[in-house]
Parts: structure tokens; C-alpha cells; sequence
């Protein structure tokens, strides 16, 4: 602007001049000044369009450093109450590192654009801490989640053992029951091949106590055909109406 200024008055100064001695200022000086007014005028537009546009890049990393900072609050919160991921936190991560080159794109058209400044540089500084200090909190966050996410992983991997070791369990127990069922199935079977070949005697009191044996050890037999029957063994349910019917016989 100041340029500006000088130019003008220059040419005003000329112009005057020439019209009191036309031996001082030829016309081509003339337009040569009336060029150089015209350049500075170009120059001083152009500058304060940059300053323009350098102050909506000021304003847009104000706007982002806030959203910046309500984003690391929100994600503290979640890590407080165990629901954060670490996804967010690599979003926030991401965020900064945009907002940083923003930042070194602002401090390098400016010093293009008007040299060292002091009060500018106090403010990019201002910036550069604000985002160390946004990715200081990161970082720590990122650390708490992954420490958290360990705890959870570790625990998930117990609780996924032990509910591992509970099925092979009940997978061991069915089995024994299985086995158990059948034995006691097999004894049933045996009882009641015992009572099937009873002794023949021919004196009546002795044929009594014959078949009230028999009967008992049929008696035992459904016993454990109905045990067996109960723990799932499914062979037993035919046994068991097998000996019934030798049971109603007598």
C-alpha cells in the first residue's frame, strides 16, 4: 500500500511538471509512470486478496483444532466408560496430521508472501503446540485402549477355555452316562437270562420257590432296564416290555 502511495504521488508530481515545463516529463515517462501505478495497483490487489485467503485458512484450522479438541474429549469419555475403539482414535490421529500440514502450507505462503513476522510466527506457534498437546493426549488414549483392549482379549480367552473345558466335560460325562446306561442294560439282560433258565423241579413247594426267584430276578432286571432306559440308552425301552410280559405271565 505504501508503494501505492508513492506512485501516485509521483505521477502527480510529473503530470504538474509537465504542465509547467513541458522540457521536464516526456510523455513516455509519463505513461511509464501511469504503467508502474497500474502494476502497484495489480500488486496491492493481489496482496490483499492472499491476505484474504490466508485468513479463511487461519479460521477453517481454528474451527478444525476445536472440532479436534471436542473429538479427544469425547473419545476420553469413551474410554472412561470401556466403549472406545481404537479406530477412533486413529481417526483422530489422522485428523491432526492434516490439520499439521495445513498448518506448514499456512507458515510457507506466508513467508512467500510478506517475509518473517514475528506476530504470525507467535501464532503458528500457538497452532504447532495445541497439536502437540492434541497428539500427546492421542497417543495416551491409544495406549489406554490397547491396554484395555489386552485385558479384554486375555479375559475373553479365558472365559472361552474354561467354557471349552465345560463342554469337553459334559461331552466326558454324557459318555460315562452313556456307558453306565448300557452296563446296567447288559445287567438287566444278564438277570433275566438267569430267571429264564431256572431250574425245573417237580415237587410243587420247591416249583413255587423257583418261580418267586424267577420273578424277583425279573423284577431286578426291569430295574435296570428302567435305569438304563431313563440315562438315554434307547435298546432298554424293548427289554423292558420283553420282561413285563414274563413278569405278568406268572
Amino acid at each position: 500500500m505504501h508503494t501505492y502511495k508513492i506512485a501516485i504521488f509521483i505521477l502527480a508530481a510529473g503530470i504538474m511538471m509537465t504542465g509547467c515545463n513541458s522540457g521536464f516529463l516526456s510523455n513516455e515517462e509519463v505513461e511509464d509512470l501511469k504503467k508502474e501505478l497500474a502494476e502497484s495497483k495489480k500488486n496491492q490487489e493481489e496482496l490483499m486478496n492472499q491476505y484474504i485467503l490466508q485468513n479463511e485458512e487461519i479460521t477453517k484450522i481454528l474451527n478444525d483444532l476445536a472440532a479436534i479438541s471436542g473429538r479427544t474429549a469425547d473419545l476420553r469419555i469413551n474410554v472412561e466408560n470401556g466403549s472406545a475403539r481404537m479406530t477412533q482414535a486413529e481417526q483422530i490421529a489422522a485428523s491432526i496430521d492434516k490439520i499439521k500440514a495445513h498448518i506448514g502450507a499456512l507458515e510457507k505462503s506466508n513467508s512467500v508472501l510478506i517475509g518473517k513476522n514475528k506476530d504470525f510466527q507467535a501464532m503458528i506457534e500457538g497452532f504447532n503446540q495445541v497439536i502437540e498437546e492434541q497428539e500427546r493426549q492421542i497417543l495416551a488414549l491409544k495406549e489406554e485402549i490397547a491396554e484395555k483392549d489386552k485385558t479384554i482379549k486375555s479375559q475373553k480367552e479365558t472365559i472361552d477355555n474354561q467354557e471349552m473345558t465345560i463342554l469337553q466335560q459334559r461331552d466326558k460325562l454324557k459318555e460315562q452316562v452313556a456307558q453306565q446306561a448300557k452296563l446296567l442294560c447288559d445287567a438287566g439282560v444278564l438277570l433275566e437270562e438267569i430267571a429264564d433258565n431256572a431250574p425245573q423241579v417237580s415237587w410243587k413247594k420247591n416249583k413255587e420257590k423257583v418261580g418267586a426267584m424267577a420273578q424277583d430276578i425279573y423284577r431286578k432286571a426291569l430295574l435296570y432296564y428302567q435305569k438304563a432306559s431313563e440315562a438315554g440308552y434307547a435298546p432298554a425301552k424293548d427289554h423292558i416290555s420283553a420282561v413285563n410280559a414274563k413278569i405278568q405271565a406268572e
